[in-house]
């Protein structure tokens, strides 16, 4: 009587923790420190610094898309003209895009959509199978004029933390398990700065997966076979 009273409170418990488990919800942490954002990942991290380019790459339209020096990353625009996005090499396109080191990607003249143009976004693709990404910012605009932020994916959209008016570390990370992230993308913001289009600038692009925090359900699942067992032996005896 109390082995099987045992039983049914034991498989009660394993049903209620499955439906418990938690399952693939959307979660993604944002970082503005490095830091931070590298031990939030499983494994190191890998860098673009867009260093290898030696000439202007322009790419501001879709006809012109690219690819970073190291091959990762792929780079496209929809842009008015093609020199307003850029892998731009030091002398700059335009005075003030400057990160660190000698290139950067440029966004210059990145409408809003609040004029005659049409909204623009410049985009990365990521290679596959990540869940993490981050770089460094500038907004070098004279008007503030800045991007909203966002990202496609298993858990994409826009990312309500990025803030474009000043510059620094950002980074993104989503925890779900086998979650992946395809691109991100800078877009003219028409709710930010008092132009109508953006100058900013992005480098250090760094990506890889997150660690995983979400447990999986079929770890409780294995505690079924026990009370299964438990149950055999009872009936048994």
């Amino acid at each position: 009587m109390k082995t099987g009273r045992l039983f049914a409170i034991g498989t009660a418990l394993i049903v209620a923790g499955l439906f418990a488990l938690p399952h693939a919800q959307a979660d993604i942490v944002t970082y503005t420190n490095q830091a931070a954002w590298e031990a939030a990942l499983d494994g190191a991290a890998t860098l673009e610094d867009f260093e290898g380019q030696l000439t202007d790459g322009l790419f501001g339209l879709a006809s012109s898309a690219t690819v970073s020096p190291n091959g990762d990353l792929a780079l496209s625009a929809n842009a008015n003209f093609d020199d307003n996005a850029a892998i731009d090499v030091d002398p700059y396109i335009s005075a003030g895009a400057g990160i660190n080191g000698r290139v950067v990607v440029n966004m210059r003249f990145l409408d809003n959509g609040s004029g005659a143009n049409a909204q623009e976004t410049v985009t990365v693709g990521l290679p596959s199978g990540l869940s993490a990404f981050a770089f460094e910012y500038n907004n070098y605009d004279s008007q503030g004029d800045g991007t909203f932020l966002s990202f496609t994916g298993t858990n994409g959209g826009t990312v309500a933390a990025f803030d474009s008016t000043s510059g620094g570390f950002f980074g993104v990370v989503d925890t779900d398990v086998g979650a992946s992230i395809l691109t991100f993308a800078f877009t003219g913001d028409p709710n930010v700065g008092t132009g109508l289009s953006a100058f900013n600038s992005f480098d250090d692009v760094r990506y890889g997966n997150a660690l995983s925090s979400v447990p999986e359900p079929a770890s409780a699942l294995l505690l079924l076979p026990a009370m299964v067992g438990l149950l055999v032996s009872r009936r048994r005896r």
